[in-house]
């Protein structure tokens, strides 16, 4: 099955897809049983030469099934929580949209169901349906998603989900890419967990496939962007570095970089200047150096950060990827480190995120009570 990796490298991941869906995920009706195997997956919806499929794991077996485009059930991986999905048509979201008010912003889910759903609840984002309540307002989610958690595959259909419904109320959801999503899609598993292992082993695949764009959440990944801007806030994973003030870096030529490579291959990527910037220690996706002074991050002067921020027409920055115990404020309160451990501080009632509102940055909590305007 190996060969089919090597063709991957050689032909692309659409290519890779149809192969592997064709050879791979066969016979269809067959139950697989797998001691690693947890009790829930999926489901993993992909197109075949037969049409659409549906692979998931129920009760620590794989069923593969014909799927139809109409209402799909998707469970956490302890049963607690399950919710319906309807496929949806995905477009490149755009790079920027008008200023207003009622943002919240979340970051680093990493496959913490629990939390994340916690979160949304508590706030009233979404309802006891799992169903967008959130009106109007705009939610971004400064990426990363794929590791650590066992709910991967349920949060980015809860996204995929509460995307189309924000946008039939006239709000919107966002989801940038992290340094998790191009890690895992480029192969590399270093932090997920073994159930994802264990179900790619029993197929005979390498995990990304299940992530092809040939699948429907890889389709959807495929278009997500990097940087976005609401209004005068900036949004993006990691951070700035001060390679980033180059007038070839706009936003919407990292956006489009950055699709154009996140699904190769390091060995790939390597290959391009581009790539080889946009995914290395000082790109968008890993940069640490404007919330950390430690010297192997190469820490961002306040004259750098200005500089940045004026570059891109922006008053504020936001950005996950390096946890603090706290959300906490940089560079006299333009640059905002949202990620939190989540799961420690929902059992702690530590903040969890923000909440742009009134011209206000306000922390917010598992318990709205709490919420209060950040000094």
């Amino acid at each position: 099955m190996r060969i089919i990796s090597r063709l991957c490298m050689r032909t692309g991941i659409a290519f890779c897809s149809v192969l592997s869906a064709a050879l791979l995920f066969t016979p269809e009706s067959k139950a697989q049983e797998n001691g690693g195997l947890s009790k829930f997956d999926g489901p993993y919806i992909y197109r075949s030469e037969n049409g659409w499929k549906n692979m998931e794991v129920r009760d620590h077996k794989i069923q593969i099934t014909d799927h139809v485009e109409a209402p799909f059930w998707v469970t956490t991986d302890d049963g607690k929580h399950r919710f319906q999905v309807v496929q949806h048509d995905v477009k490149v979201p755009d790079w920027k949209y008008p200023g207003g008010n009622d943002i919240m912003v979340l970051s680093d889910p990493h496959g913490d169901f629990e939390s994340f759903h916690a979160i949304l609840k508590e706030q009233k984002v979404i309802g006891s349906d799992y169903q967008w309540i959130f009106g109007k307002k705009h939610v971004v989610i400064i990426g990363d998603v794929f590791d650590r958690g066992s709910d991967v595959v349920p949060i980015f259909w809860l996204i995929y989900k509460l995307e189309e419904e924000a946008n039939k109320a006239g709000g919107k959801v966002h989801f940038l890419f992290g340094n998790h999503e191009e890690m895992t899609l480029r192969g590399n598993l270093k932090y997920s967990k073994s159930k994802y292992k264990a179900l790619a082993d029993e197929l005979g695949k390498d995990y990304q496939e299940l992530w092809g764009t040939e699948t429907v959440l890889g389709h959807w990944l495929l278009q997500r962007n990097t940087m976005e801007k609401i209004g005068d806030n900036l949004f993006v994973h990691a951070g700035l570095s001060r390679e980033m003030f180059d007038n070839k870096w706009t936003i919407p030529a990292v956006n489009d970089s950055v699709r154009t490579y996140i699904f190769q291959t390091k060995e790939l990527r390597s290959q391009s200047p581009a790539a080889t910037f946009l995914f290395g220690s000082t790109g968008p996706l890993w940069y640490r150096g404007m919330v950390s002074q430690d010297e192997k991050y190469q820490p961002l002067s306040e004259a750098d950060a200005n500089l940045l921020l004026g570059y891109y027409d922006a008053k504020k920055l936001f950005v996950g990827h390096t946890i603090f115990p706290e959300v906490t404020s940089f560079y006299g309160s333009r640059v905002y480190a949202v990620n939190v451990n989540n799961k420690n501080n929902r059992e702690k009632g530590l903040s969890r995120g923000l909440w742009l509102k009134d011209g206000k940055t306000i922390l917010i909590y598992d318990n709205p009570k709490q919420n209060k305007v950040m000094k």
